[in-house]
């Protein structure tokens, strides 16, 4: 069964994003494993990294020995972890499958990390959606001092995800100008190649590779986009641009809606103009940067182009002032 807004939790449903991978692991299994930063836009397979980096298959492909690692993954959308004491706490027991005893968690952590180094032990902490930590003030500027600590003395490292740089999502600006961000190397997770959308949306329909490629050219290379494609175009033997517009952009005009609510107001006249195929303004083309961020818009050879044609019939037809934000709470 079709999905749209689940994780890929198998490794062999996973399509795509060789690089990042291939970098992602480069880092961590170095002989003293490195930070990693993935940032992306919505829906654009962040978890479904982490999941697949997880997996222990996958491991075995990248890593020279597995037993040297030990691996767990945190989705920080749960709200129990509202405090430093929480998260450490629960990361502790996960790494242990004990409670402990000491109530101090920061030594209790320090403790586990400093053994696990001192036996040749590499510790690998995978968090997702790590802005819910960044932008929580029960996080204090000694928490994010602490991993650093962690991180700079001992064989530990974090790949985080995020919608945006870290820095740029902190709740208070000690926390933002901590040195702790300073560990990372940024990753920007950006769209399928054209070659592995196509490849994913034969996987979901079972259709010929000629009909798989003109969907991916109206759709665009974004898994989320291309899942909600084959739960609507299935049944369908052959389609046209005018038939996959008619079926499929009330499917996805409410995830556009929310992509482009983060945009300023005055990101309106730039992206309508862009879309009737004329030129925007210069002095108004940084209000677009967010979308450009997120591959959405994509700078080509100088010149900004919608990332899929649906994107471009949304902004075409479906899109007013009235979605346009310029907040980011929506991810």
């Amino acid at each position: 069964m079709i999905e749209p807004n689940k994780p890929v939790e198998v490794s062999d449903k996973f399509y795509g994003q060789r690089t990042v991978v291939r970098r992602v692991f480069s880092r961590i299994g170095a002989d003293r494993p490195q930070s990693v930063a993935v940032i992306g836009g919505r829906k654009i397979g962040k978890t479904s990294l982490l999941n697949y980096i997880h997996d222990q298959k996958v491991q075995q492909q990248y890593l020279d020995s597995m037993n040297d690692f030990i691996f767990i993954k945190i989705n920080l959308r749960n709200a129990k972890y509202q405090n430093a004491e929480n998260f450490l706490s629960s990361v502790y027991t996960q790494l242990t499958q004990t409670h402990g005893q000491d109530t101090n968690w920061y030594n209790q952590m320090q403790k586990f990390v400093q053994d696990s180094h001192n036996t040749g032990k590499k510790v690998i902490l995978l968090l997702d959606d790590f802005h819910y930590i960044t932008r929580n003030q029960n996080f204090p500027l000694e928490f994010f001092s602490f991993l650093r600590s962690l991180a700079n003395n001992y064989n530990l490292a974090y790949v985080t995800t995020s919608y945006l740089e870290l820095q740029k999502l902190c709740v208070a600006k000690d926390i933002e100008e901590s040195p702790f961000f300073n560990i990372f190397t940024n990753l920007a997770l950006g769209l399928l190649l054209f070659e592995d959308g196509v490849s994913l949306y034969m996987d979901l329909t079972g259709c010929d590779s000629v009909q798989a490629e003109k969907l991916v050219t109206w759709c665009g290379p974004l898994p989320y986009v291309l899942k909600i494609a084959a739960l609507k175009t299935d049944m369908l033997e052959s389609f046209s641009d005018q038939d996959l517009e008619k079926i499929l952009l009330p499917e996805l005009s409410a995830y556009f809606e929310e992509i482009v609510s983060i945009l300023p107001r005055e990101a309106f006249k730039p992206l309508k103009e862009l879309a009737k195929d004329r030129n925007p303004s210069p002095k108004d083309i940084h209000h677009l940067e967010p979308l450009m961020r997120q591959s959405f818009l994509i700078d080509d050879l100088d010149e900004l182009r919608f990332y899929s044609p649906a994107f471009k019939s949304f902004i075409l037809k479906n899109f007013s002032a009235s979605l346009l934000k310029g907040k980011d709470s929506c991810f």
